[in-house]
């Protein structure tokens, strides 16, 4: 990689927009330059600009820490920013700043990276990236394309997780190696070498980048401490779990509590649930009697509520009786509405009619009142009319005057003015005729120069317009000479394309002939095939294929559950002997264990009397003959050889115990024992039940889907379970088998078929791809051949047409010599038609201009000798009309002052339009009145009439209705007559009952829909009513046996209550100690699977315990030490090598060897003979060429083997001495021949200033922090 450019905007301390070209001198072709400024002044920026541009991130910020202290609260990140955000770098008070890097990558492209930012308002925006690639084509236009950072992955959000991958490959380092491999950092090195072993491997660590091992050192032993807490845990929970084991006595103890408590719990279940049974079957026949009881007072009630709505009977019977009155009825109301309307309506009109005329009477004497006025008003005015007449009269000969005054001085002042310009006039006449003398001589010089060219001249446009339009016929012809000898080539070539065309036309026509007669025969073999009924075939194929798999599965399922229903029933009796034979012998053992324990402890208690050492006092003091203090005898058969006596005694007592022993043994042991046993094989039997019950439904519906499939299939047996398997099995091996080969038969049918249906329709295909071929070729022939007799036909009118030109050409030629005068035109025509074209315009121009010039000058000197002579008498007319103007003007004046005096007499100084102006006023106005009066009063006098026509029509009208109405009453009054002499109808009829009957709020709908619903609800009620009765005797019929102590005043469900709370209450405390005994059991089994299991667990992790616990003792720690000076001690292995190439290319005396299996160094100086020296007794000179060396062995170690063409070395030159700095120097400049680096030195140290020519200064501009870059 190889900086080109490097743009930098508004960035920190540099503001503006500041270049760095390392193309352009003097930067070209320094191999060594400096970057020199004060401090503060913005060096170091120029790097951060480098690294913004090409990685996003920058050296200064990156690695900042972001202190809660900062802020008291979450600052928005996009209006403070985090001390670690790059976009720190924009400078404050300007709004966008950008840095820009053009580079030479190793694919040989060049790249401009591009990064920017702004702030809007307060906003800061998020970055934007750029990367464009850089190409140039052959003629030397360059053009950009931009290409992804990213390398196609997703950006990343936030400052620090930058995707940088398609960049990365691009320069082939990231940001981590860039940074190592162009900036050098060397006081860090000069620090490392100084520095002890354990420093040294944190300065290696950070310097190359291999923070890895610390962190596997450090990984590792958080694993050792997980492991340790691993197996802590699991060994805590195994000591846990030894909490709830029981010992094996107690365990028997348990487990024989256990059988026993669960035999008595199964009895009395059952027992409670044949009193639930009872229970149920008498709740259920109460239930009946109750639900029957209330079905029958339904039942009731709906007949009752059915007969209460006789009435609503009777009404709609009436109802449908009076329906052939019903129009007759409405029709009569109608009219009695209408009547009563209509009155009201004829009311409302007379009243308006009245209101009407009174108010015509008031409009009336309105009209004439106004009418009176316009008399009055007009009568004023045809006598002002006269007045007016004659003061406009004489106001107009008034005005007349005063114009005439006004104009006879306007004259007065005009003639003053006339006689002034006169005058200046006069002596500008003069001047002019003398400069137009001298015009006059020029331009006949001038015409006596150009007169051999007069005709040529004098007729130069049309010389000009044949000129031209020879010199273009002349290109026009050389153009479509060529143009015509290239259109003859290529008709040649079209013609040749057109016979080609031909031939392939004829061939694909013959192609075209054959495939239509394959399709012919193809198709006629097609038609015989009948594919519905191929395609019906193949369907039935497939279902009887279906159906038949479908069979042989069925088949198969009613085997396999008749033989899993046989081994379940088999099971079940063999677990039913077993649990039978264990039953049995629990109650012996039961019986035996009560026998002894009832007989036991009366034995145990003897013995213990007998054996007691009272006892043996007390037989001890036994005399013969006398009493036993203890019971009376004399005779003491047993008071000498008691213990052969109490010896079976005692022999019994142990072998009742034993036997006690074998007893609880057989019952509670684990396993094997007797009540587990029961346990197990009442599981085992339940098991087996619900699966016999699960196996029987499956066989059900097995057999039911069967019984419907073989309908169809009548070689097929319909009874599927007691079908011979073998038998069945071979039928539907030989009914698939002859589906499969009818199955393949219609198949291979089908596919012939659809093989021939295909070749058809690919053929066909074929044929219209062909003959749309065809048809393409053959207008593409039509149109070339068209177009070839076109072009043809205007080839010949083009060689015409050239033939005719070239003639109009030497035509134009020869009247072009009979008109220019000019000598040599027809060779400057030849050589340049423009200089000849410019020739004559120029000629024209100057003959044309002196020609005018003579003629205007002549015209003109005549003129002003005219115009002298017209002036003078100007003059003197001018004084004379002055003098006879002011004599007019004072007559003029005494006329006016006459006229104004008669004037003010007549209307006293009035305007006479005015005047008139205000009475035709008044007369409009009084004309408005008198016009708006009349029109009332003809609007009232109208409405009035037409009113009176609408009462008079209204009353007519209701004579009619009354009519109609007194004939519809007498109709409906017929009616009620004639029903109520009918003794068929129910009731009596009336005009209200008709009313009732008719009137539009009655609800008939809903009382028909009322009584319907009625006589429905009592048959609904009536059939629930006797299907309760039906179920009440069926559940009779199914009565359970009845209660023994049952009587006839005895509540059978209270005596069952009784009897299941008893149970129930026996229940509840066998539950509860079951629950104790079964809580223990489980406690103590489950914490002996689970030591089982943790077991395994606990060995797996003592294990890795251990594994983790020897591989910490060997690298891991908790900071990582150990493992980092071991691995950096490979690394400065690798360092050291890098580093001895470097220096042998800068000074062959000093090579670095590392102290075995230590993070030491030693320099062998050569020129020593190989003496060893150490680190501290090395000069300034030395101590930075060993510095040097080793930051450029990092840069070579971590660029991986990419060339990198810049490089730039920060400070570290200030404590050098001038034979060290040259030493310095003199080595940097050396790497740009060994190793084609362009070295860039960052300093602020005056010798390197003098030492190094070229430079880039960071100036400071003025105050506020500004700098500018200057290159030298």
């Amino acid at each position: 990689m190889k900086l080109l450019k490097v743009i930098m905007y508004n960035l920190a301390s540099l503001e503006g927009e500041q270049v760095i070209d390392f193309e352009s001198e003097p930067l070209r072709s320094a191999d060594l330059f400096s970057i020199v400024g004060e401090t503060g002044s913005g060096k170091s920026t120029i790097l951060d600009a480098v690294c913004l541009a090409l990685y996003g991130l920058a050296p200064r910020f990156y690695g900042a820490d972001n202190f809660d202290y900062y802020h008291t609260e979450r600052p928005n990140n996009d209006q403070v920013l985090d001390p670690d955000d790059p976009r720190n770098i924009l400078r404050k008070g300007t709004k966008e700043c950008f840095a820009e890097v053009v580079f030479l990558a190793r694919d040989g492209f060049r790249y401009r990276a591009r990064w920017s930012c702004s702030i809007a308002r307060i906003n800061y925006t998020r970055p934007e990236r750029r990367l464009y690639r850089i190409a140039v084509d052959e003629a030397g236009r360059t053009s950009e394309k931009e290409v992804e950072i990213t390398g196609g992955g997703r950006q990343k959000r936030g400052h620090k997780n930058i995707n940088n991958e398609g960049l990365d490959r691009i320069i082939g380092l990231d940001y981590g190696q860039f940074t190592r491999t162009v900036m050098l950092a060397q006081n860090s090195f000069a620090n490392f070498v100084k520095a002890d072993d354990k420093d040294k491997a944190v300065l290696l660590e950070k310097l190359t980048g291999t923070e890895l091992y610390t962190a596997v050192a450090r990984k590792i032993y958080e694993f050792y401490k997980e492991a340790e807490a691993a197996y802590n845990e699991v060994f805590n929970q195994v000591k846990a779990f030894a909490v709830h084991q029981l010992s094996d006595e107690k365990l028997a103890e348990v487990e024989t509590r256990k059988g026993e408590l669960d035999a008595s719990f199964r009895t009395l279940q059952a027992e409670l649930q044949k009193l639930k049974d009872q229970q149920k079957w008498y709740a259920d026949l109460c239930a009946l009697e109750v639900a029957f009881a209330g079905e029958e007072a339904k039942w009731k009630q709906a007949s009752e509520k059915a007969q209460n709505l006789q009435p609503v009977r009777d009404e709609l019977r009436m109802l449908d009786e009076v329906a052939p009155v019903r129009d007759v009825y409405q029709t009569y109301m109608n009219l009695q509405r209408e009547l009563k309307e209509l009155t009201e309506e004829v009311g409302r009109k007379q009243l308006k009619c009245s209101a009407l005329e009174k108010e015509e009477a008031e409009k009336r004497k309105l009209l004439l009142d106004v009418k009176e006025n316009y008399n009055v008003v007009r009568e004023k005015q045809e006598q002002m009319l006269p007045l007016v007449t004659a003061a406009r009269k004489q106001k107009v000969e008034l005005d007349t005057q005063q114009a005439t005054v006004t104009r006879l001085k306007e004259e007065e002042s005009l003639l003053a003015k006339k006689e002034e310009l006169l005058r200046k006039e006069q002596a500008e006449n003069e001047l002019q005729a003398a400069e137009l003398q001298k015009r006059q001589a020029e331009a006949e010089r001038m015409l006596a120069e150009l007169m051999p060219h007069r005709d040529m001249l004098e007729n130069k446009n049309a010389v000009s317009d044949r000129l031209e339009s020879l010199y273009k016929a002349v290109k026009r012809w050389q153009k479509e000479s060529e143009d015509w000898k290239k259109n003859g080539i290529e008709l040649e070539n079209q013609q040749q394309v057109c016979r080609e065309e031909e031939n392939r036309l004829q061939k694909s026509d013959e192609e075209l002939v054959l495939c239509r007669e394959s399709i012919r025969q193809k198709t006629q073999a097609l038609a015989g095939v009948d594919v519905e009924a191929l395609q019906q075939r193949m369907a039935d194929v497939t279902k009887c294929y279906t159906d038949l798999e479908r069979l042989r599965k069925l088949q198969a399922a009613v085997m396999e559950r008749r033989k899993s229903l046989s081994e379940n029933r088999l099971a079940s009796e063999q677990i039913t002997k077993e649990l039978d034979a264990a039953m049995r012998e629990m109650k012996v053992l039961t019986t035996e264990r009560e026998e002894i324990n009832r007989l036991l402890p009366g034995l145990e208690e003897a013995w213990q009397l007998a054996s007691s050492r009272s006892a043996e006092h007390m037989r001890a003091a036994l005399k013969p003959g006398e009493p036993c203090p203890v019971c009376g005898a004399r005779e003491h058969p047993y008071a000498e050889g008691i213990a052969e006596v109490l010896q079976p005694v005692k022999e019994e007592i142990a072998r009742r115990r034993k036997r006690l022993t074998e007893i609880e043994e057989r019952l509670d042991a684990s396993p094997g024992g007797l009540r587990l046993l029961c346990s197990d094989l009442n599981g085992k039997l339940s098991a087996l039940r619900e699966g016999t019950g699960r196996l029987n439904a499956e066989l059900a519906e097995a057999v039911g889907e069967w019984t419907t499939l073989v309908v169809a299939y009548p070689a097929l047996p319909a009874d599927v379970v007691r079908a011979d398997a073998p038998a069945l099995s071979a039928l539907l091996t030989a009914e698939s088998e002859r589906i499969v080969v009818q199955g393949k038969q219609v198949r291979a049918e089908q596919n012939a078929y659809q093989q021939a249906q295909n070749e058809l329709t690919a053929m066909r295909r074929t044929y219209d791809e062909n003959q749309v071929v065809c048809a393409r070729q053959r207008e593409e022939l039509h149109r070339r051949t068209v177009e070839l007799k076109q072009r043809q036909g205007q080839s010949e009118q083009k060689r015409a047409e050239l033939q005719q030109l070239e003639r109009a050409n030497s035509d134009l030629r020869e009247a072009l010599r009979q008109k220019i005068s000019l000598p040599d035109w027809e060779q400057a025509f030849e050589q340049d038609f423009g200089k000849l074209a410019d020739r004559l315009s120029d000629m024209y121009d100057k003959y044309r201009e002196a020609t005018r010039v003579q003629q205007e000058s002549m015209g003109l000197l005549n003129e002003r000798k005219v115009a002298s002579g017209a002036l003078e008498k100007q003059v003197a007319e001018c004084l004379a009309a002055m003098k006879e103007n002011k004599e007019e003007t004072a007559g003029a004046v005494q006329v006016y002052e006459a006229k104004l005096k008669t004037y003010m007499q007549v209307l006293g100084g009035a305007d006479p339009d005015e005047t008139e102006r205000t009475l035709k006023l008044q007369l409009e106005e009084a004309e408005k009145q008198v016009q708006l009066a009349d029109k009332a009063h003809s609007e009232v006098a109208e409405s009035y009439s037409r009113l009176s026509g609408f009462v008079k029509a209204a009353e007519e009208q209701y004579r009619k209705k009354q009519a109609d109405c007194m004939a519809a009453q007498r109709g409906v009054e017929d009616f009620i007559m004639r029903y109520n002499e009918s003794a068929e109808h129910v009731g009596v009829l009336s005009k209200e009952r008709l009313d009732m009957c008719f009137s539009p709020s009655a609800d008939w709908n809903g009382k028909r829909e009322q009584v319907r619903l009625a006589d429905e609800e009592v048959k609904w009620c009536q059939g629930q009513m006797e299907a309760r009765r039906k179920a009440m005797e069926a559940h009779r019929d199914l009565q359970v046996m009845p209660l023994e102590q049952s009587g006839e005043d005895t509540n059978p469900t209270a005596v069952l209550q009784e009897e299941m709370q008893k149970v129930q209450c026996a229940l509840d405390e066998l539950d509860k100690e079951r629950l104790q005994v079964g809580g223990m059991l489980m406690a103590h089994r489950r914490s002996v699977e689970q030591m089982l299991s943790a077991g395994e667990e606990l060995e797996r992790r003592r294990k890795a315990y251990q594994d983790w616990k020897e591989l910490n003792d060997i690298l891991g720690n908790a900071n990582g030490d150990k493992f980092r000076e071991t691995a950096q001690c490979f690394t400065l292995r690798f360092l050291i090598r890098q580093a001895n190439e470097q220096l042998r290319m800068l000074n062959h005396r000093y090579s670095l060897e590392q102290v075995r299996d230590s993070l030491g160094i030693r320099v062998i100086d050569h020129d020593r003979a190989d003496e060893v020296r150490n680190i501290s007794s090395l000069s300034g000179g030395e101590t930075f060429l060993i510095s040097l060396a080793l930051a450029l062995g990092l840069s070579s170690l971590s660029s991986r083997n990419i060339p990198m063409c810049n490089l730039f070395v920060d400070e570290g030159f200030g404590t050098l001495d001038s034979n060290s700095l040259n030493m310095v120097i003199d080595a940097l400049s050396s790497l740009q021949s060994m190793q084609g680096k362009k070295v860039g030195v960052i300093s602020h140290t005056a010798e390197m200033r003098e030492r190094i020519r070229t430079q880039i200064r960071v100036v400071k501009v003025g105050s506020g922090g500004r700098s500018a870059l200057e290159i030298v």
